[in-house]
């Protein structure tokens, strides 16, 4: 398996279809599209989606530059963070995880024709939230690397969870970093 990520046993049908959505935007703008960003926002304006305020993206990214939209009629997001960390997003959030069988046959045909290697996992917490990161990456010339990321985040504090906050935040990441120059 591509991943490694506790699956949940029987996921409802309309989390596996937004899963399966996610996967195919994912694919078009993340993989297809990216990282031409000009395509990307002009892709964004074609589907109809609405930019998120600077306001909105900071809460997200707080100093990092980015632009994110939301599709219409769905929670779903994209987003481009700009170097030195260029990445494509796509963010949904989910009571569950479900079946990620689409995304990982999409990132593997991707990652098919270059030497793409496992990440090791990382995993934290970050206040209440608890991260786990997990995927695959090549070296680039220059001291870069691609990489393909499924970040998986939900609330850790127990009391939280207690009142019900249990869903989570799932984002397929699509990323192409190099050292900064300073």
């Amino acid at each position: 398996m591509l991943f490694t990520v506790l699956l949940a046993a029987t996921a409802p049908i309309s989390v596996d279809k937004n899963l399966s959505e996610m996967a195919a935007l994912y694919d078009e703008v993340c993989l297809r599209t990216f990282p031409d960003d000009k395509s990307v926002a002009r892709l964004m304006a074609e589907r109809g989606a609405e930019e998120l305020s600077p306001a909105e993206v900071t809460v997200t990214m707080v100093d990092d530059p980015a632009r994110a939209w939301r599709l219409a009629g769905s929670k779903t997001t994209v987003w481009l963070e700009f170097p030195p960390f260029h990445a494509c997003s796509v963010r949904w959030n989910s009571p569950e995880i479900g079946d990620l069988s689409a995304y990982q046959a999409i990132a593997e045909r991707y990652m098919a024709s270059n030497d793409y290697h496992p990440m090791e996992p990382l995993e934290g917490d970050r206040g209440d939230i608890h991260i786990r990161i997990t995927g695959q990456r090549r070296d680039l010339p220059g001291d870069g690397a691609e990489s393909l990321m499924m970040v998986v985040q939900n609330i850790s504090n127990s009391a939280r969870r207690a009142a019900g906050e249990t869903g989570l935040s799932l984002r397929f990441v699509h990323q192409i970093a190099f050292p900064r120059k300073d």
